[in-house]
């Protein structure tokens, strides 16, 4: 099949995907005009698409004939190089851009199925959402289009770094330096929620790390599930209601149950937890890589607590320690306490217990470096006048030390008599 014969089998595709179901058939034969090699072609795209779950379809540019170069193709100014990864709206591939100015930038494509209203909503809410923030944290949009055969796609900032959590393990981060990263991506986030934007689906992969002058700076990227917060009360399509949309591991437990609950801030909250946890302790909150079936890890996701992540660092996690610059023990030690309780509270199964904004998670970190008490914790005396002795540990030092030398002075004169002579 020439490239001429392979335009039209995809026009003639994505006419078919409009059509009723049972009228296909009868649109093919009349559509294709006898040309039995365009039916059939035509046809197994159709098979591939009713075999998936909509999205998951080839991208184009996988589907292509044979014998055509993808590497080296032009979309407009850019020149693609290679591909860097792939989701579930569409591939995602570092390009060059020769005009107006040299630089490389990533472009993402949005699968074959360009007729899917769906996918077509949800790439136009990124593309707008990208388009609203303007902060370090989160990667910059800069060109959206189509491809001549219609294909979306969308030109933003290209980030040469690595997840987050593999970044801090690669360069034996201590949980400091962590938690100072950790903060930066909730301002951004933050940001995000300003703008009325949603995430959705914040997660290492999506949490990228790259040095600037030398300075570990992190970028957010990939807002294909993003929610446009203005639009929730009139557009319910941008959810896909009934449907599941995040990733499990980081997912919140509405997004395991959306015909109960409707996403708000509080789910990217909920996923900043995860992350947090799995930054702190080396694991995720709750196991989902044991090979149980999906509907099992969604309904403890739903249905129980994590547990406190000091209580995940036992004698085995030596790497894990290591990875901190520490050993399992001392992990084990700062955890406990005001960390176990910030990421719990972010992981609350009911949304009205967590942290009301990434703002407040951010501070509450903040608090616990300063050695101020935290949200997450009721406020007793006790825990107050500890954190105030931590605080000012020197100055309390030294009144110490003060009081225990007038109370050496006192005893070395006690019973002496003076006598003042004129």
């Amino acid at each position: 099949m020439d490239g001429e014969q392979w335009n039209k089998a995809k026009e003639i595709f994505g006419k078919a995907l409009a059509c009723d179901p049972d009228r296909r058939n009868d649109f093919l034969q009349e559509a294709c005009g006898g040309d039995e090699s365009l039916r059939l072609e035509v046809a197994s795209l159709l098979s591939a698409y009713d075999s998936s779950d909509g999205l998951s379809i080839p991208p184009w540019l996988d589907v292509l004939p044979p014998g055509i170069p993808v590497e080296g193709r032009t979309i407009g100014p850019y020149r693609l190089v290679r591909r860097l990864g792939e989701g579930g709206m569409g591939q995602v591939w570092l390009a060059e851009q020769a005009v107006p100015v040299h630089r490389q930038v990533a472009i993402k494509l949005l699968r074959i199925g360009i007729n899917d209203p769906a996918a077509l909503r949800r790439f136009h809410a990124e593309r707008q959402s990208l388009a609203m923030m303007d902060h370090p944290a989160i990667a910059k949009v800069f060109d959206a289009g189509a491809t001549p055969d219609g294909q979306p796609f969308l030109v933003m900032e290209y980030v040469p770094g690595q997840p987050i959590t593999d970044y801090c393990d690669q360069n034996k981060l201590g949980l400091q330096q962590r938690l100072d990263l950790f903060v930066a991506i909730c301002e951004g986030v933050e940001h995000a929620h300003q703008k009325t934007v949603i995430h959705r689906d914040l997660k290492p992969a999506n949490l990228l790390v790259v040095n600037v002058d030398g300075k570990p700076t992190p970028r957010i990227i990939d807002f294909g599930l993003a929610k446009i917060i203005a639009l929730q009360a009139d557009d319910h399509r941008l959810t896909g209601t009934g449907s599941r949309l995040g990733t499990p591991g980081y997912m919140s437990p509405e997004q395991a149950d959306p015909r109960r609950y409707r996403v708000d801030t509080r789910t990217d909250v909920y996923s900043l937890g995860s992350v947090l946890y799995e930054l702190m302790a080396g694991v995720l909150a709750f196991d989902v890589e044991s090979g149980r079936p999906l509907d099992q890890v969604l309904r403890q996701l739903r249905e129980q607590d994590p547990p406190r992540p000091s209580a995940r660092i036992g004698p085995a996690c030596a790497d894990i320690a290591g990875n901190r610059g520490t050993d399992a023990r001392s992990l084990a030690r700062e955890l406990r306490g005001d960390l176990d309780l910030i990421a719990l509270k972010a992981l609350e199964r009911e949304r009205e217990r967590r942290y009301g904004s990434a703002a407040e998670l951010a501070e509450d970190i903040r608090r616990y470096r300063l050695n101020l008490p935290i949200m997450a914790r009721p406020a007793s005396r006790r825990y107050r006048l500890g954190k105030f002795l931590r605080r000012h540990r020197p100055g309390v030092a030294a009144v110490a030390a003060a009081l225990i030398l007038v109370t050496i002075a006192g005893g070395s004169f006690a019973g002496c008599q003076f006598t003042l002579t004129p």
